[in-house]
C-alpha cells in the first residue's frame, strides 16, 4: 500500500507544469526502478521514454510509448538537442553501452531530469518486463493559462504527443454563443514527445457569463475542455487545480512556509525523501506558520499538504 500511495504521490507531482526549482537531476536506476518511475508518470504527460538503438531494434521489441533516436544515426546530436528539455526522460539502449554516451550529451545539452536505465533492455527483459511491438500516438494536455490583455482575453493551451507515432487530428471543435478566434492548425503532424501550444482569443465588449467549448479528436485520443468566461474576463480551464499554492523559498535552507491554500489551515503536512520514506510530519496548524526544515537532508523531497478536503504536492530541494 505504501509503495502505490507514493506512486500514486509521485505521479500527481510530474503532472506540474513546470518546475519548483532549477536544479537539473541525472540518475542511474535499475530496471525494476525504471518500470516503477514508469508506472508513477503513466498520466504525466512531460514523460518521455527514449531508446537510442537502432530502428532494426526497436521495431523488433521496445518499451509501450517509447521514441526511438538512434545514437548511430549521423544527426543523433541534432535531432537529440531538439527534444524538449524541460521534460523528464527515462533513457536506455540494449545494454548500456549507447545509452551511457547519450547520457552523458544530454547532460551536457542540459536537459532537465534524466534517468538512464542499469543493463539497458537485456537486464528489463532477464527482470520479466514487458516489451511490445506496437506503435501508437498519444494526445495528453499539458498546460493552459489565461493571458489577459487590452485588446482580448486570450488563453493558451499546450498539447502533447505522449508516445511514437503521428498525431494528427480528425476533428477540431471550438465553439462559443459570442464571437471568438483561435489559431490551432488541423493540419499539424505532432511527433512522439512534441509539444503544440495554439491561443484562443475572447474579445471584451460583452457582460454574461459565458463557456468556450474545446473539442480535439485525433487518432491519439480525445480531448475535452471547457473554458469559463465572467464579465468579460476568461478565467481559466475547469480543471485547474490548486490556484495559488506555492511553497517557498524553493530551494530551503532552514524554513519554508505556505500560500494559497484555500481554507488557510493545513491538517497534515508529511515530507517525503524520494524514496517514499517519510521524514517529516505535523499537523492541525495555520498555513502561516514557519516549518522548520534544517534537519532534512539535501536534496529532492517530495511535500504533500491536506486542507480541508484538498491534497496539494510539491518538490522541494533542500540545500545547506
Amino acid at each position: 500500500m505504501k509503495l502505490k500511495f507514493y506512486l500514486i504521490l509521485l505521479a500527481l507531482i510530474v503532472l506540474q507544469s513546470g518546475n519548483a526549482f532549477s536544479q537539473n537531476i541525472y540518475k542511474r536506476l535499475s530496471p525494476l526502478k525504471c518500470d516503477s518511475l514508469i508506472q508513477a508518470n503513466s498520466d504525466n504527460p512531460n514523460f518521455v521514454i527514449l531508446d537510442v538503438r537502432t530502428d532494426r531494434e526497436w521495431r523488433g521489441g521496445h518499451l509501450e510509448g517509447s521514441i526511438n533516436r538512434s545514437t548511430g544515426d549521423a544527426d543523433f546530436q541534432q535531432r537529440l538537442a531538439l527534444l524538449p528539455k524541460h521534460k523528464l526522460f527515462l533513457l536506455h539502449c540494449q545494454s548500456g553501452g549507447r545509452s551511457a554516451g547519450a547520457f552523458t550529451k544530454m547532460k551536457n545539452l542540459e536537459f532537465a531530469e534524466v534517468y538512464e536505465m542499469i543493463g539497458g533492455m537485456n537486464d528489463w527483459n532477464k527482470a520479466n518486463l514487458p516489451t511490445t511491438t506496437g506503435t501508437a500516438p498519444k494526445l495528453m494536455l499539458v498546460s493552459h493559462n489565461e493571458i489577459a490583455g487590452d485588446v482580448s482575453d486570450t488563453v493558451k493551451v499546450t498539447i502533447t504527443n505522449r508516445a511514437n507515432d503521428q498525431l494528427i487530428f480528425q476533428s477540431v471543435t471550438i465553439d462559443d454563443e459570442h464571437a471568438i478566434t483561435h489559431n490551432f492548425d488541423e493540419e499539424i503532424s505532432i511527433e512522439g514527445a512534441e509539444d503544440y501550444t495554439f491561443f484562443i482569443y475572447h474579445s471584451p465588449g460583452y457582460l454574461a457569463d459565458d463557456t468556450t467549448q474545446i473539442n480535439l479528436e485525433s487518432n491519439g485520443g480525445n480531448l475535452q475542455l471547457k473554458v469559463a468566461v465572467e464579465d468579460e474576463v476568461a478565467t481559466g480551464i475547469s480543471d485547474l487545480a490548486s490556484g495559488d499554492f506555492r511553497i517557498y523559498p524553493n530551494p530551503a535552507i532552514n524554513k519554508i512556509f505556505v500560500k494559497g491554500l484555500p481554507e488557510n489551515r493545513i491538517d497534515e503536512l508529511i515530507i517525503y525523501n524520494l524514496l517514499g520514506q517519510v521524514v517529516f510530519q505535523k499537523n492541525n496548524f495555520s498555513d502561516e506558520s514557519a516549518i522548520a526544515v534544517s534537519q532534512l537532508k539535501e536534496g529532492i523531497h517530495v511535500v504533500s499538504i491536506k486542507s480541508g478536503n484538498n491534497i496539494f504536492t510539491q518538490k522541494l530541494l533542500i540545500k545547506h
